[in-house]
């Protein structure tokens, strides 16, 4: 799981910066997944799910503390993934209005 915008040093709301960061990440674990695959005669397979809105976010756990983000927002890119096409980036109607302007395809 990887989230961006997380804080004020990196949130950009009136360009939306960090939306366009973590679409390129997206893809580039694509690319490198071909690569991979490529490379080591293997034929793994990557889903993603992409979304954007409100987390929350905190350390849970008194014997091994984690940091972790939860919400509607996470429930969501969880389920795109989770069903989403092998190989595919799945991405909500939001995100893919912003990504969209931007000039993604």
């Amino acid at each position: 799981m990887a989230a961006s915008g997380l804080n004020a040093a990196t949130y950009d709301r009136e360009g939306r910066s960090h939306i366009a960061a973590l679409a390129d990440y997206a893809m580039h674990l694509m690319e490198q997944m071909k690569y991979i695959n490529e490379h080591s005669f293997n034929n793994f397979q990557m889903k993603i799910g992409l979304n954007m809105g409100p987390v929350v976010a905190g350390v849970i756990g008194a014997r091994k503390p984690q940091y972790d983000i939860w919400g509607n927002t996470v429930n969501v890119s969880s389920r795109m993934d989770s069903t989403g096409v092998p190989d595919r980036i799945q991405v909500t109607t939001d995100l893919y209005q912003v990504l969209a302007a931007k000039g993604y395809v």
